[in-house]
């Protein structure tokens, strides 16, 4: 009869560390693109002014969550995503024409404002691209 010696080793531990820090590497890249993919809309879309809105878009990854957000902390920026008055994503914005002077004291009246979906559709337009992140950092 052989005379053998069965061994085993027990690496998950290593294996869930390298799964964590690939989960947090896909997170960020995932945060930092969406973040480039929400500014390219707002730019898209001529809804640069100052500049503050676009430069204002940030990410960042939860922690225990597995997830990033994107998005910022200018309030204006909700009226840009789901739009004001007659165009109001809801329907409940004011139907009434209004009157407010803009930054160089010229006064203007407006029915509302287009939503831009800069949120929106700078993450969903891009699933395939996100996708394709997460494959390239599991090939490393």
């Amino acid at each position: 009869m052989a005379n053998f010696t069965i061994r085993v080793e027990d690496h998950s531990d290593e294996v869930l560390k390298e799964m964590e820090e690939i989960k947090e590497r896909i997170l960020e890249a995932w945060g930092q693109q969406g973040v480039s993919y929400v500014k390219q809309v707002i730019t898209a879309t001529s809804r640069v002014d100052t500049g503050a809105m676009r430069n204002s878009i940030s990410h960042q990854v939860a922690e225990g969550e597995s997830a990033v957000y994107v998005g910022t902390n200018d309030e204006k920026a909700i009226y840009h995503e789901y739009g004001t008055g007659i165009h109001a994503d809801n329907g409940r914005g004011r139907k009434t024409p209004w009157h407010y002077q803009d930054r160089h004291g010229e006064w203007h009246t407006t029915r509302g404002m287009k939503p831009i979906h800069m949120i929106k559709n700078g993450i969903g337009d891009h699933v395939k691209q996100f996708k394709q992140i997460a494959e390239n950092e599991l090939k490393k």
